[in-house]
């Protein structure tokens, strides 16, 4: 059986169907550790020009810019949305928003943001975390002890969530990290990654009790529960070694994991195997992402050109289309009562979902958007 080493300059033809219309916004700091099936961030070419009508549901947040917007996170009343250089944030549910001052000088991009009791914290695509006490107004690295990888990709962070007094990072070239926020610094926190080829993470989620990261392009996910030792390498086909197939994003329902790849979905109720998969019948994804509404699961997933809207009531067994939307690229979903925010690759995006569990549409308007003209 072949490895396929997410570190090299090879691309995958997930990679190459996505290069065919974007252009990639972040820079690996070295060509040999270009990542490959880690969730590509880009710059749609062509903005969103057409769409179906029920595009029209989604209005723009108007106060932040058409730019690239990263992540978006959301907790009560608060809500961030991260950009090339500063992190957008409101209050009040999204009534008001406020721009913060600039993470770091020449910052690539603010991949991801967090709050725990009134700090923030942003992770960037190259210099690492930075904390902010006074909402944005100013920023201090937040680095001590974050050194070791290879060219200084444990500063190439992807995804931070905050779990208890802990801090966990994601890495594009180094793997997870973790740092306690209220004492020490940061933390390597696996050795079980880099052994299989899954240094480049896309993802790092959490249940109350257990870690799961998506990395690799070989079939990988890895769990952890507390007091383990390390991570507990699970593969996604409950078989082995699987070249090519790459776990983009995970969510916990409250009932099991559900696990975005690049061919359709996977569920399982351990973190581990087994796994389950449901084609959801949209061929190769080059992303996937998830949010919550209590437990139902709202999804973006890309493929071709379009960014698909589904919706699963069933914790990722079964899925529902919302909608379609043409020329659309999605990095990331979060849910605000009965709104679902998209940040897009032309700006932070919203819509109602009060009506969605009980509407059902058809499955033609995304065939249409596959389908070969005629002769």
């Amino acid at each position: 059986m072949t490895w396929v080493d997410s570190g090299r300059l090879e691309r995958t033809g997930v990679e190459k169907q996505a290069m065919s219309y974007t252009v990639h916004h972040r820079i690996s700091p070295n060509a040999s550790l270009c990542r490959v099936g880690t969730r590509i961030i880009v710059i749609i070419a062509v903005l969103v020009a057409s769409a179906l009508p029920a595009a029209a549901q989604w209005t723009r947040v108007t106060e932040i810019p058409i730019t690239n917007i990263y992540s978006v996170w959301i907790k009560d009343n608060t809500i961030l949305a991260t950009a090339d250089s500063v992190v957008y944030i409101s209050t009040d549910g999204g009534a008001g928003w406020k721009e913060s001052a600039d993470v770091a000088d020449d910052v690539v991009s603010v991949q991801a943001a967090s709050v725990r009791n009134g700090r923030l914290y942003a992770g960037t695509y190259g210099q690492g975390v930075f904390i902010s006490d006074d909402l944005g107004d100013s920023w201090q690295a937040y680095n001590q002890g974050l050194v070791g990888g290879v060219l200084d990709t444990q500063r190439f962070v992807i995804d931070l969530i905050v779990r208890g007094d802990s801090l966990y990072l994601a890495t594009a070239g180094d793997g997870p990290w973790v740092r306690n926020l209220t004492v020490g610094t940061w933390t390597h926190f696996s050795n079980v990654f880099e052994p299989n080829q899954a240094s480049n993470m896309n993802d790092i989620a959490a249940s109350a009790t257990q870690l799961v990261g998506s990395a690799g392009f070989n079939g990988t996910i890895f769990s952890r529960d507390p007091g383990q030792a390390d991570w507990t390498l699970s593969w996604l086909n409950n078989v082995g070694i699987a070249p090519g197939l790459a776990a983009l994003s995970a969510i916990w329902t409250g009932r099991r994991w559900v696990v975005g790849a690049n061919i359709g979905v996977f569920h399982g109720a351990s973190g581990q195997s087994p796994w389950t998969f449901s084609d959801i019948g949209l061929g190769t994804l080059f992303n996937a992402v998830f949010a919550l509404r209590g437990s139902d699961v709202f999804a973006a997933f890309g493929a071709g050109t379009a960014a698909i809207i589904e919706y699963s009531l069933d914790s990722g067994a079964t899925w529902q289309l919302v909608e379609t939307l043409p020329n659309t690229f999605i990095f990331g979903l979060a849910v605000k009562d009965d709104i679902l925010y998209a940040a897009q690759a032309d700006g932070l995006w919203r819509r109602s979902i009060a009506t969605v569990a009980v509407q059902t549409k058809s499955w033609g308007s995304v065939k249409s958007l596959y389908r070969k003209p005629r002769k």
